[in-house]
């Protein structure tokens, strides 16, 4: 088998850890929303699970999640959601 034939769940060998990490103004309801976008293609989110860093002056804010990535297709459309958010800058 060649690389250009290994599908994306070969490549990536699901179920596998993932860390998804947002990048947005510092507000309230950013941390929660981002929460619940992932929430509703994961399982809940333990809070051991979230870490969120300050900018250098405070005015943005960056919030790691890790979750269990079960496929191609759900990575793909929790990063959707996120880039559709209004309150999100940045999806890495």
């Amino acid at each position: 088998m060649t690389t250009a034939n290994i599908t994306p769940e070969e490549l990536w060998n699901f179920p596998c850890d993932y860390s998804v990490k947002v990048f947005g103004k510092t507000c309230n309801e950013l941390h929660t929303t981002v929460c619940t976008i992932v929430e509703k293609h994961a399982d809940k989110i333990h809070p051991d699970s979230v870490t969120t860093k300050q900018s250098s002056k405070g005015g943005y804010v960056s919030i790691t999640l890790k979750i269990i990535a079960t496929s191609r297709v759900q990575i793909d459309c929790i990063n959707q959601d996120l880039q559709d958010c209004k309150l999100v800058a940045y999806v890495l």
